[in-house]
């Protein structure tokens, strides 16, 4: 521990006085700064003591005599003073009220809780069990719409009652198909097909009882297509066909379009896009029995208010394709 030389010092009470530093403890003494003062005279109270003196020989280690100097390391504190103990007695007194306070408070809020605990009803209680003769009621099940019956051939004729189209009959190679075997009303993308003969191309060309087969189908064009009008007819019939190529032209392949322009049908506005599907790699390294095939999409605008008609024709080349033009050349929009 530092040893600091008697002597004044700044008060570090905060006052602008000096202050005697005894050597060992702050004293009483102070006098104003600049004024000459020689080291205080001890307490009366102890006469058997001599006053301390301040060295003269040489100058203290914080400063000389009567001049400001550094205050003293921080451990010379304050010198004691005896606090008054009835502010302890009063503070006691005060604490032990507040307690009790608390401790009432908290015994009336748990006697209110338990009361009103018990006084409500209990929620958990087991719900009555009801009456096992009567049977849960259930919901009616929603059944699909059952599929349109495709219609036969009408002389030489196909009449789709549907959508109003009818086309010339191919002939007795190609038959009028199931619904359920061509129609797959889960994808929105497919057109529901109201009527259509279908001919086969190659029976189990996959090896896994898949027939290739010639078509011909009509249908309202889906309504997850956008449809405003006759002008748009067009860009309607790429996007079909680019829906078919991807649906129905699972092999690879490579195609082109023949044909894609506007028409009429029966005084009304339609168009037209025909294309070639060309699968001759695929069928000579597999064995296929076609490898072309030809296709037609004909839209016929119906009106306002009024999804748009279709006809699709596709035709491989081990069947005649003269059912192409044969088709598209008969059909008639009521």
């Amino acid at each position: 521990m530092t040893t600091t030389p008697a002597g004044w010092y700044p008060d570090p009470y905060g006052s602008p006085l000096l202050r005697w530093w005894d050597g060992t403890q702050w004293t009483d003494a102070t006098h104003a700064p600049g004024q000459e003062a020689g080291a205080p005279q001890a307490p009366q109270q102890a006469p058997q003591q001599a006053p301390l003196q301040a060295p003269q020989q040489t100058q203290p280690q914080w400063g000389p005599v009567n001049q400001t100097a550094q205050l003293p390391m921080p451990e010379f504190g304050a010198p004691r003073r005896t606090a008054p103990v009835w502010p302890w007695i009063v503070g006691g007194i005060a604490t032990v009220v507040v307690l009790a306070l608390v401790i009432g408070g908290a015994v009336i809020v748990l006697r209110d809780r338990a009361y009103t605990a018990n006084a409500r009803p209990d929620t958990t209680a087991t719900a009555p069990q009801l009456d096992q003769t009567v049977p849960p009621e259930q919901e009616p099940q929603q059944s699909a719409p059952p599929l349109p019956q495709l219609p036969q051939p009408s002389g030489d004729r196909i009449k789709d009652p549907v959508t109003g189209l009818s086309y010339a009959y191919p002939g007795d190679k190609w038959q009028v198909p199931e619904s359920k075997d061509i129609n797959n009303p889960a994808d929105q993308r497919s057109p529901l097909w109201t009527s259509g003969c279908t001919a086969t191309s190659q029976a189990n060309y996959d090896g896994r009882g898949n027939d290739w087969v010639g078509s011909v189908y009509t249908a309202e064009v889906p309504q997850i297509y956008p449809y405003s009008g006759s002008q748009g007819l067009g860009q309607l019939s790429q996007t079909l066909l680019l829906t078919f190529d991807q649906d129905f032209y699972g092999i690879p392949h490579d195609h082109k379009i023949l044909r894609n322009e506007a028409l009429t049908v029966s005084g009304k506005q339609g168009w037209v896009i025909e294309f070639e599907m060309d699968f001759t790699k695929v069928a000579e390294a597999n064995g296929l029995k076609w490898k072309k095939e030809k296709g037609a999409i004909v839209l016929v605008d119906r009106g306002q208010n009024a999804r748009p008609a279709m006809l699709y024709v596709s035709v491989p080349d081990n069947l005649d394709q003269s059912v192409l033009k044969r088709v598209e050349d008969s059909l008639q929009s009521q």
